[in-house]
């Protein structure tokens, strides 16, 4: 695999209203982001690099608030998905349930615990 050194935003997300974009590595999907309206959808297939180590999930997710915050402030989602399920949501559209209680965030839904941990897991 061979990468290009370029700059793009790290929230280039926030400025697509409309259309797809996908990410290839060696003709194999890695990564999907398409608009569905209001929600920015990140899709992650594969990983095919090796990442440093991230803190844990619970860090993770505290340090997303104020992002969620901001993105329910300006009536955006942004939804993380795992080959095509979704894991978690950011923003407007997020339904916190339970999900409040760990990361005292009415922004923050995770949907599905296991594979988000999954996801955590492979970053």
């Amino acid at each position: 695999m061979t990468m290009k050194n370029f700059d793009i935003p790290a929230n280039f997300l926030s400025y697509l209203d409309t259309g797809k974009l996908s990410i290839t590595c060696n003709d194999s999907p890695t990564v999907n982001f398409h608009v569905d309206g209001s929600t920015k959808i990140i899709d992650i297939i594969d990983i095919p690099i090796e990442l440093t180590k991230m803190p844990g999930l619970l860090k993770q997710l505290s340090e997303a608030k104020e992002l969620a915050k901001d993105l329910a402030q300006k009536k955006t989602t942004i939804e993380v998905r795992l080959r095509g399920d979704t894991v978690l949501k950011l923003g407007e559209k997020a339904n916190p349930k339970l999900a409040k209680i760990i990361t005292l965030s009415s922004n923050i839904e995770i949907t599905d615990l296991r594979k988000l941990k999954k996801l955590s897991d492979e970053f």
